[in-house]
């Protein structure tokens, strides 16, 4: 039998509410346990109902709901937040892996952050008080989530040099020589680093533009990375790439 999953939606706006009831009740394997308002009545119902999994409205007037789930000791449930939060929020949502959705929520959003939810194994506490640093850190100093087997580690972004793809999967190459394999999509990547100073150079490889030691001509070329990498330019990507770094 198909495991249910409990859900609770943490929401002030009727409308937002009432679409995210539909979309819950569109899927098999979760169940509506509880609807709240408040930071107050979301901190109650989450400690008698246990869900497995919060919609959570990032504004709830007069408070956030930062202001509650940071007074938890832990987090025992998984985290999907709900925001009209501005472009620079998103951006702190992605580095800290932590699943959101734009209002208003179209399903086939709803369906990507659910396929997420399913394969997750979070560790949402940590999560969250990264994503409040980056909120409030400015860009130089901005930590991308990296999920491992246990967690989830936290990489200064101008610490990682470049970024490798294996199908599914991709490898983190850092400024102190590690190398940390993640189960990400270099695309997905690719979307969490695209406001720093990071290029695709080819299907295969994302780099540092910081990072880059030298340019050798070619059909597209290569650039040898200051870890002493040499790696691959794709035809179609020479020219931007060149003009980047003339930057």
């Amino acid at each position: 039998m198909k495991k249910k999953y409990s859900v609770l939606i943490v929401e002030d706006e009727p409308h937002a509410q009432e679409n995210l009831k539909r979309l819950v009740a569109h899927e098999g394997d979760l169940e509506l346990v509880g609807t709240a308002a408040t930071v107050e009545e979301a901190d109650a119902l989450s400690k008698s109902l246990n869900p497995d999994l919060v919609f959570c409205d990032v504004m709830l007037p007069p408070q956030t709901s930062f202001d509650w789930l940071m007074k938890l000791e832990t987090i025992p449930f998984e985290l999907i937040f709900t925001t009209s939060y501005e472009e620079f929020a998103v951006k702190a949502f992605r580095l800290s892996a932590i699943d959101y959705l734009i209002k208003p929520i179209s399903t086939s959003d709803f369906e990507e952050a659910l396929e997420r939810f399913r394969e997750k194994k979070g560790n949402s506490k940590a999560q969250v008080n990264q994503l409040l640093k980056n909120l409030n850190l400015p860009a130089e100093h901005a930590k991308i989530a990296l999920p491992t087997l246990t967690g989830y580690l936290f990489v200064e972004v101008k610490d990682v040099i470049r970024c490798e793809s294996d199908n599914t999967y991709t490898t983190f190459f850092t400024t102190d020589k590690k190398k940390i394999l993640v189960s990400r999509t270099l695309k997905d990547v690719e979307q969490m680093l695209e406001d720093y100073r990071f290029f695709r150079v080819h299907n295969s490889h994302l780099i540092n533009l910081d990072y880059v030691n030298e340019y050798f001509k070619g059909e597209g070329g290569q650039v040898k990375m200051s870890d002493g990498a040499v790696v691959d330019v794709s035809r179609r990507r020479k020219e931007e790439f060149l003009n980047l770094l003339r930057k």
